[in-house]
């Protein structure tokens, strides 16, 4: 078995240790507050529910990395993509072609692809509720009460889908009191928007409510020389409303409905390598060129996404150590796209060459509908000397993707999927501050899929597969003194085996046969970890660190149908990723404080495999780094509340994000796809008002106005292949004006 380890600059080993030195955890919610009033500039308690009961962080055997919602707003963190700066180890960003999809990877896992037939690596939970699909990922947050993001399997806990982690965010709990706010935005790039909350008591101490809502806009970051204005615009609104019911101290009903509207345009990449044949003197070859500009030209992608759901959350305290709870969730995703031009064609180019109209939207129009309904009943049980839960989980996922264009060399797909889990977790406290954890969880799915090739063959071709899956957890934590935590644990996760959609056409290596359905295995994980969580006697300084090795089997990569060049998912080889993540927190001064993290990665292919070049020639990619995993993360911030003789309280929040380079291929191969390590810089001033009614904050986001390639697109060629490039976003200047009642 071998693991290829990554070499890391010492220009980067040297920033990282430095920032490790003064960083501190993105994870704390720094308060100054103390008992009887005398402020002393401890750091706060940090309340988490990784293991499915409330705990301290710095007594959770689990590497967890916290914010509330209060901290998101004073750093300028407004949805998904910008928190994951605040997270060790976790790579966000848009999908190729997508500004509202996620492509989430942790710990040497991640899923690139958006759609009804592809499944993420990273779980993601809005109020309890798993939400299946990535599109729609980078919503805004408008009325988040905390984010959880827990690192590494969650296989026993959290089940399907969440091999690499889980990302939790539970949204505002209704106030009995009165209480709201509102803000209004603007920007450059003719940013604005909007958000709005408000909650009270319907009937005093028995029904509350809330009500929110959030609006951003603003024009595409990029000039499209063909097109004759800035692409990509940012379109979007979320609401959300709650009910809070408590008949008595022992029973609680919170019922959560919410819809989100996007009509982002799509993505559109900055060329940066043509294919031969194609007139475009700015697309030179290297990643020196103006990101701001883009020569691109074909079929427009227009499109929505409008996603509603609800949740219902019951919890009945039986006594003061047995609580049981029920989560039963709906959502219904609709999309609809024509497509974007990901590179131009050597027919696009004729076209434009005599004169035609390049730049009309494309005929090739597609929707998609997911909806599904999710049930999780559990119980949980807390002592001095045992905590546990057991529980029952089941989600029915029924997908589909149609063209709408008869003519249309679109596939039609049909997805459904029916899985039920069992699972229990306990830890015993065993004496001298040993407790030990073991847990286990069984799964059973069974997967339909149908595929329509209209031009090809003309009737639909269906298949099904059943998978199960026992994923345990064995662990130890040793309290060694009152500020001292450790723990081991062995995890194991996996994610969901699915169907590749063949068509009818393709060579299949045997006389006769058709191309059909093509079933995939899950891809199953088994995670090793050590933790260590400390805290000073005054309070101060917090440090938490994590080592982990995860060892993959059937990793699910792109690789070629026997005898042909089509591309499917293969359970294709094995691998090993490790690596250390590191979360202090430094509470220096009262008005002062650092934080950040720092995560230090390795890992490649254990199992010889074949992909493709950036030539089209097959290779052995068993040396290669795996796809997606930086070997070198960190965050350097801080925090600075000046006492100024004038009326309110100011605050400075600014921080140093840095990445290294890493890879966007599993190929590893056209050195434009890879992207390069950058340095980030973010800025927010605040005032708030002495009697705490009005906001106002100014943020400025990428300071120095940085441009690189975020994720590069390949298209392989015999002499030069084309490589499409996704820059970040440019500086973005924010000024937010909020009152709170």
């Amino acid at each position: 078995m071998r693991v290829k380890t990554i070499s890391v600059g010492r220009s980067s080993i040297r920033q990282a240790v430095l920032a490790a030195l003064a960083m501190a955890s993105a994870a704390a919610y720094a308060q100054d507050e103390a008992a009887d009033g005398e402020d002393t500039g401890a750091l706060a308690t940090v309340r988490v529910t990784a293991e499915r009961f409330g705990a301290n962080l710095q007594t959770t055997p689990v590497a967890v990395t916290a914010v509330n919602g209060e901290q998101l707003e004073q750093r300028g963190v407004t949805n998904v993509l910008n928190a994951a700066a605040e997270i060790p180890g976790i790579m966000i960003t848009p999908t190729q072609g997508s500004n509202t999809s996620a492509r989430i990877a942790m710990r040497g896992v991640n899923q690139s692809t958006a759609g009804i037939n592809f499944d993420p690596a990273v779980g993601i939970y809005i109020d309890g509720i798993y939400q299946p699909r990535i599109n729609g990922a980078f919503f805004e947050f408008f009325d988040v009460d905390n984010v959880e993001v827990l690192r590494g399997p969650q296989g026993t806990l959290y089940g399907r889908n969440s091999s690499a982690g889980a990302l939790k965010i539970q949204t505002l709990r209704p106030s009995f009191d009165w209480t709201g706010k509102a803000e209004i935005s603007g920007g450059n790039y003719d940013a604005r928007g909007a958000k709005g909350y408000v909650s009270g008591p319907i009937v005093d101490d028995l029904l509350a409510f809330s009500v929110s809502g959030v609006l951003r806009k603003h024009d595409g970051f990029i000039y499209g020389t063909e097109y004759g204005r800035r692409i990509g615009d940012i379109d979007s609104r979320a609401e959300r409303a709650k009910l809070l019911l408590t008949p008595g101290d022992k029973f609680e009903a919170e019922l959560s409905v919410f819809a989100i509207q996007d009509y982002s345009e799509a993505g559109v990449p900055v060329p940066l390598q043509v294919l031969p044949g194609i007139n475009m003197p700015a697309a030179n070859g290297t990643f020196d060129r103006d990101y701001t500009r883009t020569e691109m030209y074909g079929p427009f992608g227009q499109g929505f996404i409008n996603n509603t759901g609800s949740a219902l959350n019951l919890r009945y305290k039986v006594s003061d150590a047995f609580e049981l709870a029920s989560i039963t969730g709906y959502g219904n995703q609709r999309t609809y796209s024509t497509g974007s031009t990901l590179w131009v064609s050597l027919a696009q180019q004729a076209q434009k060459d005599a004169g035609q109209d390049v730049t009309a939207p494309s005929s090739n129009e597609g929707r998609t509908s997911d909806k599904y309904y999710t049930q999780e009943f559990t119980g949980t049980y807390t002592s001095d000397k045992f905590k546990g839960v057991v529980g029952l989980y089941y989600i029915d996922e029924k997908g589909k993707s149609r063209s709408t264009t008869a003519n249309s060399p679109t596939i039609d797909q049909d997805r459904n999927t029916k899985a039920s889990a069992a699972f229990a977790q306990g830890t015993y406290n065993v004496g001298a501050g040993v407790g030990l954890t073991l847990g286990i969880r069984y799964t059973n799915e069974k997967a339909e899929f149908t595929q329509f090739y209209r031009q090809l063959l003309g009737v639909s071709q269906s298949a099904s597969k059943t998978f199960t899956s026992t994923t345990p957890k064995l662990g130890v934590n040793w309290q060694a003194t009152e500020n001292l935590f450790t723990y081991a644990s062995f995890t194991k996760g996996f994610k969901s085996g699915g169907f590749n959609p063949i068509p009818p056409n393709a060579n299949t290596g045997v006389v006769g046969q058709v191309g059909a359905p093509t079933p995939y295995d899950p891809e199953n994980v088994k995670s090793y970890e050590v933790g260590a969580k400390w805290t000073t006697l005054a309070g101060k300084l917090r440090i938490n660190v994590a080592a982990y090795r995860a060892e993959y089997e059937g990793m699910q990569l792109p690789v070629f149908f026997p005898g042909t060049s089509t591309i499917y998912t293969s359970n294709a080889t094995s691998g090993v990723a490790k690596g250390v993540e590191i979360e202090p927190t430094w509470q220096v001064v009262r008005q002062f404080q650092l934080y950040g993290n720092l995560a230090i990665n390795s890992g490649g292919y254990t199992g010889p495999f074949i992909c493709a070049n950036e030539f089209g020639a097959k290779v052995d990619c068993s040396q290669n780094d795996l796809v997606g995993l930086m070997p070198t993360k960190s965050l350097l911030g801080f925090r600075y509340t000046p006492a100024l003789p004038v009326s309110g309280q100011f605050r400075v929040n600014g921080s140093w994000a840095y990445h290294s380079t890493y890879f966007n291929n599993v190929a590893n191969a056209g050195p434009l796809v890879k992207t390069e390590a950058a340095s980030i810089y973010n800025l927010s001033l605040g005032w708030r008002s002495d009697s705490s009614m009005w906001d106002v904050n100014l943020d400025v986001r990428n300071v120095f106005d940085k441009h690189y390639s975020l994720a590069g697109l390949q298209l392989s060629n015999r002499v030069r292949p084309a490589v499409s490039a996704y820059p970040n976003s440019p500086r973005e200047i924010i000024l937010r004006v909020g009152v709170n009642f």
